[in-house]
This record gives C-alpha cells, structure tokens and sequence, in this order.
C-alpha cells in the first residue's frame, strides 16, 4: 500500500505563522526570516510526538549539515525562534529540553484525548538542499505558500487517495502576496525543481494541476483497522506521558511506543481479530447447514463486548504503567526495558479482572500452537 511518508505538522502551526507574518506588527529582530521557518521546519522533523528534544541529543551544526543547510543561516534562524517564543526551553526532572509550544498545546490529554487537526509534509523536503534556495532569496511567504500547496494535497489524498490539486496562477499569487517578478523564481523554486515534493501534472494559461512526487511515498503494508486502534492506543500513551513528570529523551518515547505496539496492541488484536474471523466462520457454516449449531449473534455480540473492553481496559494499563515509572525513574537505569515489564505487570492485573476477554486471547493462541505471552496469561 502506497502511503505518504511525511512528518505531522498541526493546521494551528501553519496558522500561526501566517498570522505572525502577515496581519502582526514585530520589532526587526522578531520578524520571521526564511531562515527561522526553515529552522523551525526542521525541529519539527527531529522533534518527538511531544514537541520535545532533548538538549543532550541535540547538534545543530550536524543536523544542518546532514540536510545540507548553512549553518550560519540555521544558527541565526534557530536563536530568532526564541525571540519570537516559537521555541523555548523547559527543565524536567534535572533534564532540559527544546519545546516547540505549539505543539506541545495542542497534544491530546486525559481530558481530551482528540487529535488536533493536521497535514503531513513529505520528509523529502529536508532533502537535496531543497530549502536552501528559499533561504538565499530570503523567501518566507513562498515557503509558506508552499505549506499550503502540501496541506491541500495532504486534504485531498486523504479524502479521495489522489493527489491532485488545482490552482489558478492568478490566485495563487495573490495569497501569496507576492510581485509577478517574486512569484515567477517562486514557480521555479517549487514546481520547476527535481528535489520538490510538488509537481506539475498539467498546465493552462490560468492554471496549474499538481500533484505530489513519487519519492515523497513509500510501499508498506498497512491493516487501516489496526494502524487506527494503534493510534489511538499511542496518543492515549502520549497524554499520560505528557501529563506526569517524568524525564524521558525522544529515544525513550519510542521504546515506551514500541513496546506498547509489541506487548499490548498487537497481542490483543491478533487474539481479538481472530476470534471474531471464528465466530464468521462458524456463523457462516451455520447458515449453510454444514453444521447444527445456535447463538450465533450471542457469539458475535460476544466479541463486540470483547474489543470494547479491550478499548477501555488500555487507558488504565497505560495510566498505571506510566504512573510507576514516573515513581521510580531515578533509580531506572533502563528506563525503556523498565517500562515493558511495567507494561506487562499491569495488563496482567488489568486483565484478571476481565476473565472472559482474558480467555478468549488466550484460547486463540493455545489453538495457534503459540505460546501465550506472560501479561495474557
């Protein structure tokens, strides 16, 4: 399955820079520069779900180098982010990281669990030297434009899974706030560049049709009622992170999601899934008359009791998990293997208490030859 590999960037941020460039007065030193939106773009690439990086991880000159952007300029546009408050710094348990504010306000939290509305911006962007040119002709409402092109196209693959995208010139131009004389080295820069994520599918006088790259997709498999229950298990994760005081670096959040997917998600819908693939079956063979059997919609209405469960059952595990490691975090040496073996502890207890989701797990996997895991047992 084709699916764009992109970074998340929330509509509010894109707002907010427009907002800041366009309708706000700023003193000289505190106006945006390409160089500071190109700065904060590629933060956002390194930062983890949180809006966080931790200082310690941090090298601006070898990031800068590795996306082949000046150093100078990214120094300059880095420090001018904290003189706008797009950047700050914050101190967590002895710890101290970079924090890009917006994000971290529109995160989802125990009381909010929504994911703020956002667009995703192809990772091959920070290749090729790509925004380099933005920053050399001192262009921040073209790279803004830009933004906009790929949040559209975002829209669009989302809704009919074609990226095509139609633009009037004159309107575009328009938004912008661009002279004909900007505007044309701006088409050259975006639509008429092999490294662009964009480009040109048909052309009018009026008009444009685009679409976005090849490079800027990848091939992978993909169960979408999977990736959702596992989304939402990480944003449920990410809230109680977020909301407790523990100090963790972007390495450890992984291990802290990776370790849910493996020990928690994946477990409990590979049992769940294939319980429910059963209970078609044996309805199915029922129908037919290949065998005598009745209860087929308790049957069915049993496994819908069961992944409802399972929805409601993961928040207290996490709550839990995330709660004792915070506790103990000091003397952890290992915080991530730490958190697993929490993990696995308190789905275990969660579970005792649910016997019936907890059986049906486990008679799948006994029937699957498989070893059931610890925490299902």
């Amino acid at each position: 399955m084709k699916v764009l590999d992109g970074i998340q960037f929330f509509d509010a941020e894109q707002q907010y820079l427009k907002l800041y460039e366009y309708e706000l007065e700023h003193e000289s030193h505190k106006k945006l520069t390409a160089a500071s939106v190109v700065a904060y773009l590629m933060l956002r690439s390194v930062a983890d779900s949180a809006g966080q990086i931790h200082e310690a991880d941090f090298n601006l000159k070898e990031l800068s180098a590795k996306m082949d952007l000046p150093y100078s300029s990214m120094h300059n546009g880095y420090h001018r982010l904290f003189e706008i408050g797009l950047l700050t710094i914050k101190h967590i348990a002895g710890h101290t990281y970079i924090t890009l504010p917006i994000v971290a306000a529109h995160l989802p939290d125990k009381e909010d669990n929504e994911v703020s509305s956002y667009f995703r911006i192809p990772r091959i962007l920070f290749k090729g030297g790509f925004l380099k040119q933005f920053i050399k002709s001192r262009d921040v409402r073209g790279l803004l434009g830009l933004l906009d092109l790929l949040n559209g196209l975002f829209r669009e693959w989302g809704r009919k899974r074609s990226t095509t995208l139609k633009r009037k010139k004159e309107t575009l131009m328009k938004k912008i706030k661009h002279s004909k004389y900007a505007f044309k080295n701006w088409l050259q820069r975006v639509l008429s560049n092999e490294a662009s994520p964009i480009v040109v599918k048909n052309e009018t006088d009026e008009l444009f049709e685009l679409t976005l790259a090849e490079a800027a997709f990848v091939e992978r498999e993909k169960d979408a009622e999977f990736e959702q229950f596992n989304a939402a298990t990480r944003n449920t994760l990410l809230s109680f992170v977020k909301s407790s005081r523990l100090s963790y670096r972007k390495a450890d959040l992984t291990d802290f999601q990776w370790a849910c997917q493996q020990e928690l998600t994946e477990p409990l819908y590979a049992g769940i899934s294939a319980f429910a693939a059963e209970q078609v079956d044996y309805a199915e063979k029922v129908a037919m008359g290949i065998i005598a059997g009745s209860g087929v919609e308790q049957k069915i209405a049993e496994f819908d009791g069961y992944l409802r469960g399972a929805k409601l059952l993961i928040p207290s595990i996490l709550d839990a998990t995330v709660n004792e490691v915070a506790a103990k975090a000091s003397s952890i040496q290992n915080i991530g293997a730490y958190f697993r073996k929490t993990l696995r502890i308190q789905t275990s207890i969660a579970l005792r208490e649910d016997k019936p989701l907890r059986i049906a797990i486990t008679s799948w996997y006994r029937n699957q030859n498989m070893p059931v895991p610890s925490q299902f047992q």
